[in-house]
């Protein structure tokens, strides 16, 4: 199979029921592709879009009774998925559907990893200023502590060779939202190809990133930093 998108969600049903039938137009066609509907323990009406979705022809439906996290349910479609390239993207369409033929190619030519980069020249951001400085001190601490040389890690549009990624995925240890910023260290430290893609990118309302989860983000980097200096020991 040429493609596997994974669609993470969790309380997501307004945007499932707007936003699925346009990912799934442009993903049939791409042609021999599959989407994995990771629905993450949610509460509210999203179980109800996922079987109503999970009847068209290769939409795969991955719920989990209980929640999992981000990176959890990343890691429960990893494992079944089939494509020779694999990604995931936000339901929210935060970055417009209409880049994910460009990244499908840029990893089809070569790169392990292509991420969608709101820090690269080129991109188009639409964020608030708080939002902003957030991500900023983010992106500063992963270079500082971990030696990173991605300019944007959190961005929700991420893709990979199935061959790096399927090797790679259970050794990274979050379970949450620091999932995307752990593989992109992962990849590094394997000297891998990576590719930041400038992208569109317009902010939404209902993220579920929250401003008090900058303590675990630093946990998170520091648990790992110590983890790579015990390797090299």
């Amino acid at each position: 199979m040429r493609f596997t998108l994974i669609l993470p969600i969790y309380n997501e049903c307004e945007n499932l029921k707007r936003n699925f039938p346009i990912i799934y137009k442009e993903i049939m066609k791409l042609g021999n592709s599959e989407i994995i509907i990771a629905e993450d323990g949610s509460t509210d009406c999203t179980k109800e879009y996922v079987r109503k979705f999970s009847k068209l022809p290769n939409v795969v439906p991955l719920s989990s009774p209980t929640r999992l996290g981000r990176g959890g349910a990343l890691k429960h479609a990893i494992k079944i998925a089939r494509g020779n390239v694999i990604a995931y993207i936000d339901i929210d369409l935060a970055v417009p559907i209409r880049y994910v033929p460009k990244a499908l190619k840029l990893v089809e030519s070569g790169y392990a990893v292509v991420i969608g980069s709101r820090y690269t020249r080129g991109a188009n951001v639409e964020r608030s200023p708080k939002r902003l400085l957030e991500s900023v001190v983010f992106n500063l601490l992963m270079r500082v502590l971990l030696g990173s040389k991605i300019k944007d890690h959190q961005c929700g549009f991420k893709f990979w060779d199935s061959s790096f990624i399927k090797k790679e995925y259970k050794n990274m240890l979050d379970n949450h939202w620091f999932f995307d910023s752990e593989m992109l260290v992962i990849a590094q430290r394997n000297d891998l190809p990576i590719y930041e893609m400038p992208v569109e990118w317009k902010e939404q309302k209902n993220t579920k990133v929250r401003s008090s989860d900058l303590a675990y983000f630093i946990r998170s980097m520091l648990a790992m930093r110590a983890r790579l200096k015990a390797a090299e020991k």
